[in-house]
Parts: C-alpha cells; sequence; structure tokens
C-alpha cells in the first residue's frame, strides 16, 4: 500500500492525491481520505453509502506542532487501513482537519467549522488538554469526541472518549524504578502553566513523597516563555532528578541549557512528553541521562510494533516523519473509533458511551481494554541514546 497526500497548510488543507500508475494502491486505497476546506472532494467513482466524515484536530502552529506533521502521516494510514477493510459501519472514511494549535477559543472556532459546515460526523484529537476543555465544552454532545493522547485524569464529566495515559498508569512504574534503583530521593519538578503538568505534578508530588522522597522544587512556565531561570533554579537546589513537563518545543531550549551548563552529568531527567521528534531537536550533545515513560515508542520491538511500522514506511518511505506516543495516539484514535462503533452498531454518542466499557483495541501498542473508564495497557521506560530511545523496560498496569 503506497500513499500519498498534501500536508495541511495555513489554509487548512489536506488532501489524498491519486497515485500515479506506476504507484497504485488498492481502489478502495485511491480515494481522497482528506477534503478540502471547501468541502470538495476529488473522487470520481460514485458511493453507496454517504461517507463518514471524521474531523482531525491536529497541531499546525504553537509548541504542540513539532509532532503534528507526524499526527497526520499516521491518521492517514489509519483510515486508509480502515477503508481496506470496508470502513466504519460500512461508511468509507474521509479525513477533514483543523489545526488544533494556538488559543484553546480559536481551536473550538475550528472544530466548530468542521462539524456545522464541513459535516463532520466525528472528531478525533491529539493536542493539549486545555484545547481539549475547551472543546468538550463546546461541541463533545454534538458528536463523538475522541480525545487520544496521554492526559491527566479526572475527565468523568466530560463528554469524551479519552484512551491515554493517565499519571498513575504512565508515571506509577518509572518513578518506582528511579527511586529504587537510581537513589533518586530528592525531586524538582518543571512543567508548562496548563493542566496536564500541574495535575501530573500533584500525583508525582504525592506519590514520591508517600514513597519517602522529597520535592525540593516545583515551577511553572507559560508556553512561548523563557526558561533560563528554571534551569538556574534547578542548579541550586542540585536535585537527584529533575521530572519534565515542558511539551514540544519548549523542551528543546530547557534541555540544551541544561546541558550546556553540565547539569546533565550528574542530574537525571525524567519527562512524560518528549518523545521522538522533539528528542531529534534537543541534539545528541544534549541527552546524556535524559530518560521518558510512555504507553509507545517507535523503538518498541513488538510484533504489533514492527508491523505497523511496515506498513508505515510501505506506505509513504523511509523519509516520512517518525512516529512517537503522540502521533501513534493519533493512529489508535483512528482505530479505537472503528472499533467502539463497530461494538456499538451507532455512530449515537450515548450508544458509544454504553460500548465503551470493557472494550479491547488493536493498535502498535498492542492490544488496550478499557477498564473502569480508563484504558490500561503496558508502558514503558526508554533512555535517550543520542537522537533515538533505548527501551529499557515495561510496566503492566492492567
Amino acid at each position: 500500500m503506497t500513499l500519498d497526500f498534501a500536508l495541511a497548510g495555513d489554509g487548512g488543507s489536506i488532501w489524498m492525491r491519486n497515485p500515479s500508475s506506476s504507484r497504485r494502491t488498492k481502489a478502495c486505497l485511491r480515494q481522497s481520505l482528506f477534503l478540502q476546506r471547501t468541502g470538495h472532494s476529488n473522487l470520481s467513482a460514485p458511493r453507496k453509502r454517504e461517507p463518514l466524515r471524521i474531523g482531525l484536530l491536529v497541531p499546525f502552529q504553537g509548541a504542540d506542532a513539532i509532532w503534528g506533521p507526524s499526527c497526520q502521516y499516521s491518521a492517514v494510514l489509519a483510515a486508509a487501513e480502515l477503508n481496506e477493510k470496508g470502513g466504519i459501519l460500512g461508511r468509507q472514511i474521509e479525513l477533514l482537519a483543523a489545526d488544533a494549535g494556538g488559543s484553546p477559543q480559536a481551536v473550538v472556532e475550528r472544530a466548530r467549522d468542521l462539524v456545522e459546515r464541513q459535516g463532520a460526523n466525528a472528531l478525533v484529537g491529539v493536542h493539549l488538554s486545555s484545547v481539549r476543555v475547551e472543546l468538550a465544552r463546546a461541541l463533545a454532545d454534538r458528536v463523538p469526541y475522541v480525545f487520544a493522547p496521554l492526559f491527566e485524569g479526572g475527565t468523568q464529566g466530560e463528554k469524551t472518549f479519552s484512551i491515554g495515559e493517565v499519571p498513575e498508569r504512565q508515571f506509577s512504574g518509572p518513578v518506582s524504578h528511579f527511586m529504587d534503583n537510581k537513589g533518586a530521593g530528592r525531586w524538582f519538578l518543571v512543567g508548562n502553566d496548563y493542566v496536564w503538568p500541574r495535575a501530573s505534578h500533584h500525583w508525582v508530588r504525592d506519590f514520591v513523597i508517600r514513597r519517602g522522597g522529597n520535592i525540593v522544587g516545583e515551577e511553572y512556565v507559560g508556553l512561548g516563555h523563557d526558561t533560563t531561570h528554571l534551569v538556574d533554579m534547578i542548579e541550586a537546589a542540585n536535585p537527584d532528578i529533575v521530572f519534565l513537563s515542558l511539551v514540544g518545543s519548549e523542551c528543546v531550549p530547557f534541555n540544551r541549557m541544561f546541558a550546556e551548563r553540565g547539569l546533565s552529568r550528574h542530574i537525571l531527567r525524567l519527562s512524560g512528553a518528549i518523545e521522538e521528534n522533539t528528542l531529534m531537536a534537543i541534539g545528541a550533545d544534549n541527552t546524556e541521562n535524559l530518560f521518558c515513560a510512555a504507553g509507545y515508542f517507535s523503538a518498541l520491538q513488538t510484533p504489533e510494533n514492527r508491523t505497523f511500522l511496515k506498513r508505515y514506511r510501505d506506505a509513504f518511505g523511509v523519509t516520512a516523519p517518525v512516529q512517537g506516543v503522540l502521533s501513534e495516539a493519533c493512529y489508535e484514535g483512528l482505530r479505537f473509533f472503528g472499533a467502539l462503533a463497530t461494538r456499538a452498531q451507532s455512530l449515537e454518542i450515548d450508544a458509544l458511551s454504553r460500548a465503551f466499557e470493557g472494550l479491547s483495541f488493536e493498535s502498535p501498542r498492542g492490544v488496550t481494554t478499557v477498564r473502569n473508564g480508563l484504558a490500561s495497557g503496558p508502558t514503558y521506560l526508554a533512555r535517550a541514546e543520542g537522537t533515538e530511545f533505548e527501551v529499557l523496560r515495561s510496566f503492566d498496569n492492567a
């Protein structure tokens, strides 16, 4: 399967191109997956049923745009794979797209356009939690809304289908590992100033203290603000480990400065948000003693991930953007929605909600099952080796 498509630009258009005669796919993949903002597709063959239009909300600007292209590629692959097998409830998928970067209020307006003007039947988002909160208030009771990435939990009051790791699942094993095996008793918490870092740090703080450790500092910085003072404070406090919740490109200047000061030689760093694109931007010279806890790494040596990466490279070639935990979540969000709708045999929010608990679905991570309203599955600890991750161990959080 070879896929060719245009990435979104400022105008918000993302569309599949029909492959050339020398690079043909199956007939069902020679269709437009992404519609232009005008709502006009390039389909030539008539459809027996109306397409299922899924609005994809991924960042094209801001700190999290660093992994936006990887998300778009993985979404196209997921939609193409579902269409190969008949789509969702017998309807072929067409992907619309809107920029989920920038202010939450601006994203709400773009998402509203997807639903009201372009006819999106569902939304799948991989973006900041601050955006999710506003989208849930504005639109989640109108169409199904899947929020796929890691998040802070506590969304029971939101009409969203959240399937990412919560702090307990993501961090309990890795934090225990560093306390038990690395003697990391003094922790400094650093994050961006919005809901996910603050809620995650609340959980980590309590967990570290319960296990006999100390929090020697906790600081937050607004998105786009300078982080020099954070490095100064860490240098003065001299902790055993820094817990990082800086997101996307926010990680880059901080980690470069941290290493340039020589702090990486004796202070560990553990992040829950650095994925492969961000690691490459940080640079090989700046990743000594840098670790990440996540539910997925491209380096995972599992049968499911090997199959996923082969399909990905066959579709887009070896120069396609690298996959990481956030872009894999985008792929997973579409596959999850297909499994959920199939189990519910409906796209109605109430029917989907009834089908949510106990649902199992397959992804490059393996099989994930929803238990007590949360997706449960293994998480992993990886160490940065230059600009790549080496997976050290897994933690069973079932």
